[in-house]
Parts: C-alpha cells; sequence; structure tokens
C-alpha cells in the first residue's frame, strides 16, 4: 500500500488523467444503461421495418438525404424535431427509427423524440454508412411516401415503367422504391 502512494505522489499527472479518463467511462456507461431508446444494427433495423412498419426518420442535412436513404424515410432536420413538430407528434405511438449519415447527430435526436413522448426510440448503429456498407438498398432524390402502394409501401420498386419488382438483399427481402426518374434506383455495393 505504501507503494500506491508513493507512485500516486510521484506521478500526479499520470493518476489525474487516469481518474478523468475512469470517470468518463462511468458517466458514459451509466448513460448507456439509462437512455429510454434501443441501438439496433442493420439485421435487427431490417427486422423492425419489415415486422412493425415504423415511422423512420432521416435526420441528415439535405443533401445527405438527397444522395440517398432508406426506402419511406422521412427527412426531418434537427431543427424540425427541436421545434417539437405536430406531423411528428401526431404519430408518437408508432415505432421510430431513427438514423442519420453516420450515427453522429441520431442520438441526440433519438433522445430528443423519448421526451416529445415517443415510447418505442430505435436508433441505426453506424448511421446510412453502416447501412450502406452492409450492402443494403437505399433510395436516391427526394421523394414522399410511394403513391398507391397500399399503406406500408411493401409492394416493391416501382421501375421507369412503373412496374413492381423486388430487389433481395437479404434473406428477408428489404423493398426499394424509385422516383421514376432513375435517380431512385436501388444502389448494391
Amino acid at each position: 500500500m505504501e507503494q500506491l502512494f508513493t507512485f500516486i505522489a510521484n506521478h500526479p499527472i499520470l493518476v489525474g488523467a487516469f481518474a478523468v479518463v475512469l470517470a468518463a467511462l462511468i458517466a458514459t456507461e451509466f448513460a448507456r444503461l439509462t437512455r429510454r431508446w434501443k441501438e439496433l444494427d442493420t439485421t435487427q433495423a431490417i427486422l423492425l421495418i419489415n415486422r412493425r412498419d415504423p415511422l423512420i426518420v432521416d435526420v441528415s442535412n439535405s443533401t445527405d438525404y438527397a444522395n440517398g436513404h432508406i426506402l419511406n424515410a422521412e427527412h426531418m432536420p434537427p431543427s424540425r424535431i427541436e421545434s417539437g413538430n405536430s406531423q411528428l407528434l401526431k404519430k408518437s405511438d408508432r415505432p421510430v427509427l431513427v438514423y442519420c449519415k453516420n450515427g453522429q447527430v441520431s442520438p441526440q435526436m433519438a433522445t430528443r423524440l423519448t421526451k416529445l413522448g415517443f415510447e418505442d426510440v430505435n436508433l441505426l448503429r453506424g448511421g446510412l454508412a453502416q447501412w450502406i456498407s452492409d450492402q443494403q438498398p437505399v433510395s436516391r432524390g427526394k421523394q414522399g411516401k410511394p403513391k398507391g402502394a397500399g399503406g406500408k409501401g411493401a409492394g416493391g420498386k416501382r421501375g421507369k415503367k412503373g412496374k413492381k419488382s423486388r430487389t433481395d438483399s437479404s434473406p428477408e427481402s428489404q423493398p426499394v422504391e424509385s422516383d421514376g426518374k432513375g435517380e431512385g434506383e436501388a444502389r448494391q455495393e
């Protein structure tokens, strides 16, 4: 025990840095355990989309959203969530899948959604970058919900002639939608 006190006395900066890192680790783990939203990997997110029809919220900037987003994702920049968007609040009973380009902004927005009263908030771990890395399809361009697709939009991809087809990218196929102008084609890497 005497050696420990001698070490602390001889290395105060090292011991101080260790204490700061330890405190940060404890605070991070405490925050992770007490948050009210769940973090899902790509496979879990696909299961959520296919089984529970969540509200998919993309909190990326407009350019990133136009470059690619998950099918049927609603573009909602952080400022619209922060202001308590009334259209969004009407859907508080649905499960939510929130993501951004690389998972940096979405945790704060997931926390904000829980504070707004959403009960079932889920975050896509790694954001759209991980989704693409896992070779999942994305839609391109600015588009809204599919028209005439019969509710959940699970009718498949609409090509240039408006015909439906399905893109299988996993054991449980994931629908992809085009805007009909060639910009919404599925991206398979």
